[in-house]
C-alpha cells in the first residue's frame, strides 16, 4: 500500500512539472517572444492550480484506486459549509482576476479611490491590492472593494497631472499675470511642454484673483507632485517679488476713496499730450488739461475686447493713453476688414461724439490699453473756453470723412465749414438742454 502512495506522488510530481512546462510553453514563451500580452500571474496560478486537481484526481484514481470525486460530492454538507465561509474570498479573487485581465491600471501606477485615498500601485494578488502612499506606508485593499468603486488612474497616460491654483493682487492686470506665470511654468526643467502648461483666470476672490495652473510632469507619484507644486509656487514668490508684486491676504480697512497709483500715473501721460504740436490737444492750456482729465473717465481693457461696435449709438470719444487697437470695417459680409492700427496718443470716436451719428467702424484692443473716455459734457465746457479746439476736431472729423469715402464706406464728406456749423448746433443744443 505503501509503495503504491509513493507512486502516486512521483506520478504528481512528474504530472506537476509537465503542466508548468506546458504552460510556460505556450502562454508564457510567447509573450516573450512578443507574439502576445504575457497573461497575469494570477490567471496563471488559476490554470496552474485547476490543472494540478485534476491531475491529482486522475493520478489518485489510477495509483491507488481511491475515488477523490465521490469523497467530495458525497460530502455536501461539508461542501456547503466550505463554500459559505469563502464567499468573501472568492469575491476577492474573480475581483483580481478581472483586474488582472483588463488594462484599467497596472503595477506602478498612481491611483485614487472614491473616498480620496491615494498611492502607487505595488502588486495586485488574488485576493487583494497593495498601494504605496505618499508617507510610506503598504495600504492593502480587497480586490472586491477596488473593482466597486470609482477609481482615477491618475498616470493612465504615463505622465502626472498636476492643477493647483494661486491668488494674485486686484491691482496686477490679469493679462500681465498670466503672462508672468506662463513664463515661470514654461522655464521650469520638470514641467513637459507637451501637452503645454496652461494658466486660465479662475474666479474673483474677496481679496485676490485667483488662477488655475495645470501642469504635466513625467514622475507619477502624489510624492512628486507635491514636491514639483512646493517648488513652483517657491519660484513664484521670488519672481512676484521682483515684478513688485505678491501674494494677497484678506485685509480689510475702511478709507476714504482716492484715485488710484495708476490713475497718477494717466495724469502725467495726459500731461506730455500738450507737448505734442501734431495733437489736437495742444491748444489747451495746463489747466484745461487737467480739467479734460478729471471730468473724463480712465478706462482698461484686456487683450481682444470689443471697445466701440460698428453702427451702435454713442456720446464720447476715446484717447488711447498705452497699448495700440484695430479699427475694423463692415463690407456687407461676415468678416471685417482691416482699416488702421492705432496707438498711444491716437483717439477715436470724435464723429459719433461730434457729428451725432452711430459708430462707423468698430474698434478692438490688440493688447492691454488703457483709455480716456471723454464724454460730450466734458468736451462741451472746453469748446467754451476755447473754440480753437473745435475747429481742429471739425479738421480731424474732416479728414477722416475724406478716407471713408476714398474707400467707398462713408457717406460722402461734406466741407470743413459744413462740419463747423453742423458741430456747433449740436453742441448748442446741448447747451440749451442743460439750461
Amino acid at each position: 500500500m505503501t509503495q503504491l502512495w509513493v507512486q502516486a506522488i512521483v506520478d504528481l510530481l512528474v504530472s506537476f512539472a509537465a503542466l508548468r512546462l506546458g504552460l510556460w510553453l505556450t502562454l508564457e514563451l510567447p509573450a516573450g517572444l512578443g507574439w502576445w500580452r504575457r497573461p497575469p500571474e494570477l490567471m496563471l496560478q488559476l490554470l496552474m492550480a485547476s490543472l494540478g486537481t485534476v491531475a491529482t484526481v486522475i493520478v489518485v484514481r489510477q495509483s491507488t484506486r481511491y475515488d477523490l470525486v465521490g469523497l467530495v460530492t458525497t460530502s455536501a454538507v461539508l461542501t456547503a459549509v466550505l463554500g459559505l465561509a469563502a464567499q468573501e474570498t472568492l469575491k476577492d479573487l474573480f475581483a483580481g482576476l478581472e483586474l488582472q485581465l483588463g488594462d484599467d491600471f497596472g503595477v506602478g501606477d498612481w491611483l485614487e479611490l472614491s473616498d480620496g485615498v491615494q498611492g502607487v500601485v505595488e502588486s495586485i494578488t488574488w485576493r487583494d491590492t497593495k498601494l504605496r502612499t505618499m508617507d510610506g506606508c503598504r495600504l492593502i485593499v480587497p480586490n472586491s472593494k477596488i473593482t466597486a468603486e470609482v477609481i482615477n488612474n491618475r498616470s493612465a497616460r504615463g505622465i502626472a497631472s498636476n492643477r493647483f491654483e494661486i491668488g494674485l493682487d486686484y491691482s496686477f492686470p490679469p493679462a500681465q499675470a498670466r503672462q508672468l506665470l506662463e513664463g515661470v511654468l514654461r522655464k521650469h526643467p520638470l514641467v513637459l511642454q507637451n501637452p503645454p502648461p496652461r494658466v486660465r483666470l479662475k474666479n474673483f476672490g474677496e481679496s485676490a484673483i485667483y488662477y488655475d495652473l495645470h501642469v504635466w510632469q513625467k514622475q507619477a507619484n502624489l510624492q512628486a507632485v507635491l514636491d514639483l507644486r512646493s517648488d513652483i509656487q517657491e519660484q513664484l514668490w521670488y519672481v512676484l517679488e521682483r515684478a513688485g508684486q505678491s501674494i494677497p491676504y484678506p485685509i480689510y480697512e475702511l478709507q476714504p476713496r482716492r484715485r488710484s497709483v495708476a490713475s497718477q500715473q494717466l495724469d502725467n501721460e495726459f500731461s506730455s499730450l500738450k507737448l505734442n504740436d501734431e495733437s489736437i490737444f495742444s491748444v489747451l492750456t495746463p489747466n484745461q488739461i487737467q480739467q479734460l482729465f478729471e471730468e473724463s473717465s480712465s478706462l482698461r481693457f484686456g487683450p481682444g475686447e470689443l471697445i466701440v461696435c460698428e453702427g451702435d449709438s454713442g456720446d464720447s470719444l476715446y484717447i488711447i493713453m498705452s497699448g495700440n487697437v484695430e479699427v475694423t470695417k463692415n463690407f456687407g459680409r461676415p468678416d471685417q476688414c482691416s482699416l488702421v492700427q492705432l496707438g498711444t496718443g491716437d483717439f477715436f470716436g470724435e464723429m459719433t461724439l461730434l457729428l451725432d451719428t452711430p459708430r462707423s467702424a468698430t474698434v478692438q484692443s490688440l493688447e492691454e490699453c488703457q483709455l480716456l473716455e471723454v464724454n460730450r459734457d466734458c468736451l462741451r465746457s472746453l469748446l467754451d473756453e476755447n473754440p480753437t479746439l473745435l475747429e481742429r476736431l471739425a479738421a480731424q472729423v474732416q479728414s477722416r470723412q475724406s478716407e471713408l469715402e476714398q474707400l467707398r464706406l462713408g457717406e460722402e464728406a461734406g466741407s470743413p465749414d459744413g462740419l463747423l456749423k453742423r458741430m456747433r448746433r449740436l453742441f448748442k443744443a446741448i447747451t440749451i438742454g442743460k439750461n
